[in-house]
């Protein structure tokens, strides 16, 4: 069981590193997404690596899902709020706050008013919006736990189905729909409840709890490739169609999107599960993955940093810089979260 146990935990480690990396990775492609030539051979390279890059949120979500859902684990209210949704709080006011004072700096502080200074503080950054929807599902947790740990696993694979049909589907269909009003028929399907992220934390549990049977696992291998390539040829198509660039199909919650994510989820928690980590090895990906946070947090400002200093995706070809961007901007950020998790006292409340 001790052994188990710790493989789940690796399993789980693992798939954060590779979470964060995915997030880094397609920010480095985004850099010049809008201003390369759409014709261009750039462009098409730097647009493939978005198009497969975007399964990071959702395996964070997931993540979460399989852990905070687990029968096994004992959910105290308070502490969840005192330590979970008040720690992911105060990191995205900080946070926010931060980048909100680096964009004052860079506009000058003399030509700003306080009102304007609180106001970019107020902005913060567009990757930030994870952590609230992260505090809007944990908050869900008491009435949610007790909903899925009661349910039967039909209830469950409805619920999963809704998502798929309601959520996935629609927002493939809408992809390709160009008629105003069947666009307006299909956003009628939105249902809250089921559409959005909380679809994603509890498929996590299920994958994870109760699982897909295993005949199925190599279909879901086997799709992923040619799911990537869907996505960045609709993709390409399409933005050759609208003269600007279009990535509306390689969506978080677009279907070619959605298999990659549950092939890779599958792999790292079944496909991987009976693997024998040693004990360096298991310390190495414990200490990465506890820095994801930070690196999450981070990568948008190291890579604004790196900019201003000229140092970018394009700065060589785009094939070999887009990738050695990313790892450059997560080994810089992983050291940075590593030196701050370890401030005494505050350290958990800044990454």
């Amino acid at each position: 069981m001790e052994h188990g146990t710790q493989n789940r935990n690796i399993q789980y480690d693992l798939l954060r590193i590779l979470a964060a990396f995915s997030v880094v990775m397609l920010h480095s492609a985004a850099q010049r997404w809008y201003d390369l030539p759409i014709d261009s051979r750039e462009w098409k390279i730097v647009n493939a690596y978005d198009a497969c890059f975007r399964f990071g949120v959702p395996i964070f979500v997931m993540i979460s899902g399989a852990i905070f859902l687990d029968p096994e684990r004992e959910l105290d209210v308070k502490h969840l709020y005192r330590h979970n949704m008040l720690r992911l709080a105060v990191v995205y006011l900080l946070w926010g706050s931060a980048y909100g004072l680096m964009d004052c700096y860079h506009y000058g502080f003399a030509n700003l008013t306080w009102k304007d200074i609180l106001k970019e503080m107020e902005s913060g950054r567009y990757h930030l919006w994870y952590l609230p929807m992260l505090v809007g599902i944990y908050a869900l947790l008491p009435v949610l736990r007790s909903w899925v740990l009661q349910a039967r696993k039909q209830n469950l694979q409805y619920f999963l189905a809704l998502f798929a049909v309601l959520q996935v589907l629609r927002a493939t269909a809408l992809v390709f729909v160009k008629n105003d009003q069947l666009r307006h028929l299909l956003s009628l399907g939105e249902i809250p409840m089921v559409c959005g992220y909380l679809g994603y934390f509890v498929l996590g549990y299920y994958i994870v709890h109760i699982g897909i049977p295993r005949k199925y696992h190599k279909m879901f291998y086997l799709a992923a490739f040619p799911c990537a390539a869907l996505n960045i040829l609709i993709s390409t198509l399409q933005t050759a169609r609208d003269g600007v660039p279009n990535g509306g199909i390689y969506d978080s919650f677009c279907l070619f999107t959605f298999l990659i994510v549950i092939a890779l989820f599958l792999f790292f928690t079944e496909g991987i599960k009976n693997h024998k980590w040693g004990k360096g090895a298991a310390a190495a990906i414990t200490e990465v993955s506890r820095g994801t946070l930070g690196i999450y947090l981070m990568h948008i400002g190291v890579m604004e940093l790196l900019e201003a200093r000229r140092i970018h995706s394009a700065m060589m070809p785009v094939a070999v810089g887009v990738p050695l961007l990313a790892l450059l901007v997560f080994t810089l950020c992983y050291g940075v979260s590593a030196l701050l998790r370890r401030i005494p006292w505050v350290g958990r409340y800044l990454c």
